[in-house]
């Protein structure tokens, strides 16, 4: 642990023990979640911190069943002193049926809190004004994946903006090849990889967050001028002849872990079959093993293209948040703990962590990996920007984000660019 932080959270035990809290050495504190396997061990090298500076010893256990356990516990009051939970959703749920413990009461600043955060993540924690929801990791969305070496044997510069990425698929076309992977088949789910799409595309265009937060209430419809342009320009990289590897059936047919597949193999000519596919940070699991040592040097990413320059530089995600259970002072210096910038270093170094930190304050050179240190900036920029967003069709009713949704974007991909109005009506009448 760097002496820093070790020095802080000394003081911080000194003044609590001044306060009358008296000695935390050897209190123990619980965590249970759902991360298990290397994000365990991540995560709890990083709590470690917290009981070498403190004497206090936290202790993590991950479930494969976490979600149904902690129901299971909150329902017969043997509760662990926190819980972490995959979405911002559940952290509402508890809240909402009085389980949790207000941030307010674990005496955290709560403007530092939303300084550090972005007041978009401490809004869905909270209930009724009331933050109860501690936000810890994030994910992405907003980006598009290429390889360098391709781009530079080509003379191809990264796209920076929508236009000059439209410019260079159409060179590309021009050459004779598919500038985009794009696979959308997903068993029950089929259509996700086409909202996330729209979900980018919302985040840079019409109001941008402004109106994205309204599209995810109702308030803006799908059928309205905004998101059928958003639509528009998501048909225009669907439709477009020769956009795409193996053309619009490929979109509706493809197994979206296997999409990127033809970005890793060459023709006769020695050229891949693909140059540019947006998708989420999660995919490199999906790809073909050999092509998973390059993740972020042979194969890495450039961000979502800007579309409209006025707005602020946007990214889509998704996140962890906690909830306390009891306002201990043990659980008061843990949750402090918790929300520090210095929380992910111990995990950030290690060679396999996939856990980036949602603090805006994180220094993300201590990322060992090329890639996460690329990821973990978009993030902290995008939040310090109060842009970063969660996935709208997660957030929709279920009938509309995993239903109506899904299943329009399949259609559109299907019937072409004349089909938009039909599919944003239809999303329209099906929202409860």
């Amino acid at each position: 642990m760097k002496k820093p932080l070790l020095v802080a959270f000394l003081l911080l035990t000194l003044i609590l023990g001044a306060c009358g809290g008296g000695s935390l050495e050897g209190e123990e504190v619980t965590i249970t979640g759902a991360l298990i396997g290397e994000d365990q061990e991540g995560f709890r090298a990083n709590i470690a911190a917290i009981t070498e500076a403190t004497g206090i010893i936290v202790t993590y256990q991950g479930s494969d069943n976490f979600e149904q356990e902690i129901q299971i516990q909150m329902e017969s009051g043997d509760t662990p002193d926190f819980a972490l939970w995959p979405q911002p959703g559940a952290v509402v749920d508890a809240a909402k049926r009085g389980m949790l413990t207000p941030l307010e009461d674990l005496d955290i600043d709560l403007d530092e809190y939303k300084s550090n955060f972005s007041s978009y993540l401490v809004g869905l924690g909270t209930v009724d004004g009331v933050i109860y929801g501690g936000a810890n990791a994030a994910n992405l969305k907003s980006i598009v994946w290429y390889q360098p070496a391709e781009f530079e044997a080509r003379g191809y510069a990264v796209p920076n903006t929508w236009d000059e990425m439209i410019a260079l698929a159409d060179q590309i076309v021009s050459e004779g090849m598919n500038p985009f992977c794009f696979g959308m088949y997903s068993n029950g789910a089929s259509g996700w990889l086409a909202t996330d799409w729209m979900e980018d595309i919302m985040l840079r265009t019409g109001e941008g967050v402004t109106s994205y937060d309204k599209w995810v209430t109702n308030e803006l419809k799908f059928a309205s001028d905004t998101v059928t342009n958003a639509a528009t320009l998501l048909s225009q990289i669907m439709h477009t002849e020769n956009y795409v590897v193996g053309g619009t059936d490929a979109i509706v047919s493809t197994y979206f872990g296997n999409a990127q597949d033809p970005m890793f193999s060459k023709d006769a000519n020695g050229n891949p079959g693909c140059f540019m596919h947006r998708q989420a940070s999660f995919i490199p699991a999906f790809w073909p093993e050999a092509a998973q040592a390059g993740v972020g040097v042979e194969t890495t990413v450039f961000p979502f293209p800007v579309i409209d320059e006025s707005l602020p530089k946007a990214a889509l995600g998704g996140g962890d948040m906690w909830g306390a259970f009891n306002d201990r002072e043990a659980t008061k210096v843990v949750a402090e703990y918790l929300l520090s910038a210095s929380f992910h270093e111990p995990a950030a170094q290690q060679p396999n962590n996939a856990r980036l930190s949602a603090h805006t304050g994180f220094n993300n050179d201590l990322y060992s990996k090329d890639i996460n240190r690329i990821l973990g900036t978009i993030i902290t920029d995008a939040l310090a920007a109060d842009a970063f967003r969660f996935d709208a069709s997660d957030l929709m009713p279920p009938e509309v984000g995993a239903g109506s949704f899904w299943k329009e974007m399949m259609n559109l991909a299907v019937e072409g660019p004349g089909y938009i109005g039909t599919a944003m009506d239809n999303i329209d009448k099906s929202w409860p």
